[in-house]
């Protein structure tokens, strides 16, 4: 399963230390040693106790529990090599909100946001500077 006649993407030292952070979590089901890993394709991170399986992108263990979950079913043979890095979202995807000021459809609606806005923040400010200073309207002298 595992590979040692290629250079390993990670040293020798961090993978004996390093382990699975489901299986530390619950040493008593486990046992003494909880979470070693086993360097696999020299990409995969694969836990014999939970039979999670972290990717090892760009030379860096992905130590997430959610992501040692998402490839638990996947059989090791079938796991993507290189791992899958994180996917972009699809342009115009309408449940994600565009929220970058000029851009998509809605960028005037956001300019308009953001022109209401500081408009807003110039009157307080002279609100304010007017207060401080005694000069209301109301105070006119009779």
């Amino acid at each position: 399963m595992s590979e040692t006649n290629q250079e390993i993407p990670i040293s020798a030292d961090l993978l004996e230390i390093l382990r699975d952070p489901s299986a530390v979590q619950d040493p008593e089901k486990y046992g003494p040693d909880p979470g070693k890993l086993e360097l696999v394709f020299n990409s995969w991170l694969v836990s014999a106790d939970t039979g999670y399986k972290y990717p090892i992108k760009d030379g860096i263990p992905v130590m997430l529990i959610e992501e040692g979950e998402r490839w638990k079913d996947t059989p090791i043979e079938e796991l993507p090599m290189p791992p899958e890095t994180a996917e972009p979202l699809p342009a115009g995807d309408p449940s994600v909100p565009d929220l970058f000021i000029g851009s998509g459809e809605q960028g005037g609606l956001s300019y308009a946001i953001l022109a209401a806005g500081l408009l807003f923040i110039v009157l307080l400010i002279i609100g304010l500077w007017r207060i401080k200073s005694g000069k209301s309207d109301e105070s006119t002298p009779d």
